[in-house]
């Protein structure tokens, strides 16, 4: 609903989430019984690694929720700058700013609850600085929590909004320019990185249905099943190396 305030720093799973996760882990699930295994009775054995690939996809979909609220925020305050250009108060340009992006977002995302709950509170007069940061408290976005911060000392001091909303837009801009850049440029190592680490089951795969012998010693015993876990666990140590090593923040 519009009028519930979102805590953008959790990520709540929808029924898609869910249906994702459970085709993936279903579909690693037999792959890794099969291979490592070679038994339905490991199913037992990988629940610490479907919690784990919970945490990390949940982490994933807040990862890119946040930074589709920081556009869709950058999308508003160049909006709000435009209506100050024009001669529209603060108050008012968020108003104004509401019809300007109804050309450019659907009604359903996050923004617009946003926008609403901020008009909603300027209805019963309260600050709008107060409401900024409230949004950017929730948002654990820096961004729209320094617009906050500098909105209010522009209040209080007097400073000229229009220059420094877009002087704010511009910043925000080039940081999302640095951001794409930096995905452009590292996209063939996390390809290269994806290859890696499905290789080891392409290994195993190919072991098994070639020489399916070569493997038996492996399967059915203490030692196999040691074994086999303590590979499967240096590839999932592997697998969260390389993603931090590929996450680089601006």
């Amino acid at each position: 609903m519009r009028g519930e305030k979102t805590d953008y720093g959790t990520y709540h799973f929808h029924w898609r989430d869910w249906l994702e996760y459970v085709v993936r882990m279903g579909a690693k699930g037999i792959l890794i019984c099969y291979l490592f295994y070679d038994s339905w009775i490991a199913c037992l054995l990988l629940v610490p690694f479907a919690v784990l690939d919970y945490r990390n996809l949940r982490q994933r979909k807040l990862e890119t929720q946040k930074r589709q609220l920081s556009r869709q925020f950058k999308s508003m305050i160049e909006a709000v700058a435009g209506s100050l250009s024009a001669g529209y108060s603060l108050e008012h340009a968020f108003a104004d700013a509401k019809r300007d992006m109804e050309m450019i977002y659907e009604k359903d995302l996050p923004i617009w609850r946003e926008l609403d709950m901020i008009l909603a509170g300027l209805q019963m007069n309260l600050p709008l600085e107060g409401l900024l940061k409230d949004f950017g408290q929730r948002s654990g976005n820096e961004d729209i929590q320094n617009f906050a911060n500098v909105v209010a000392a522009a209040r209080k001091s007097g400073g000229n909004l229009i220059r420094i909303i877009q002087k704010t837009v511009n910043c925000m801009t080039d940081k999302m320019a640095v951001e794409e850049e930096i995905e452009t440029l590292i996209a063939s190592k996390k390809l290269e990185e994806r290859i890696m680490l499905y290789m080891p089951y392409g290994i195993i795969f190919y072991l098994r249905v070639c020489n399916g012998e070569f493997l038996e010693v492996l399967y059915h015993n203490v030692l196999g099943v040691f074994c086999m876990t303590v590979f499967l666990i240096v590839i999932y140590m592997a697998q969260m190396w390389a993603g931090r090593i590929m996450e680089i923040r601006v």
